[in-house]
């Protein structure tokens, strides 16, 4: 809130109408972007990549009490990240889908730490594979 006080203050001193900025911040927060539409592959990898962040979410929530407080209150920050960027990213119309990139950063860590952690090594080493596998595959079809 702050830079938007400065402004508003910036616009009163010039004598400059502050409702232009008041319109551009409503529209900024409000309105609606550019749609994206994503590939049916990329959808999918996209729902793949969900299933694996649900099974690391879950696999995390059962061991979370075991781990030491500090890395139990980072997990605890990145978990409440993750959930509140795709929140933003689901149900504020003025979000475009460079927000995965916030999304994508508490995502690596919990995945990581699956992955790292998981007791039985065979099935996250397949789930690893077959993921690392679709996301070649949708690189190569974009170069391609």
């Amino acid at each position: 809130m702050t830079p938007y006080i400065l402004i508003f203050g910036l616009y009163y001193v010039l004598g400059k109408d502050p409702g232009i900025l008041l319109g551009d911040i409503r529209e900024n927060l409000f309105g609606d972007s550019q749609g994206y539409s994503f590939q049916r592959l990329t959808i999918v990898v996209l729902i793949y990549s969900g299933i694996i962040m649900l099974i690391s979410t879950v696999y995390l929530l059962q061991g979370i009490n075991s781990k030491k407080i500090k890395s139990r209150k980072t997990f605890y920050l990145l978990l409440w990240g993750f959930f509140l960027s795709l929140a933003v990213y689901f149900f504020l119309p003025s979000v475009s889908v460079e927000l995965v990139w916030i999304t994508a950063i508490p995502a690596s860590y919990l995945l990581a730490n699956y992955f790292v952690f998981a007791k039985k090594k065979i099935i996250p080493e397949i789930i690893f594979s077959g993921f690392f596998l679709l996301v070649l595959l949708v690189q190569a079809l974009y170069i391609f």
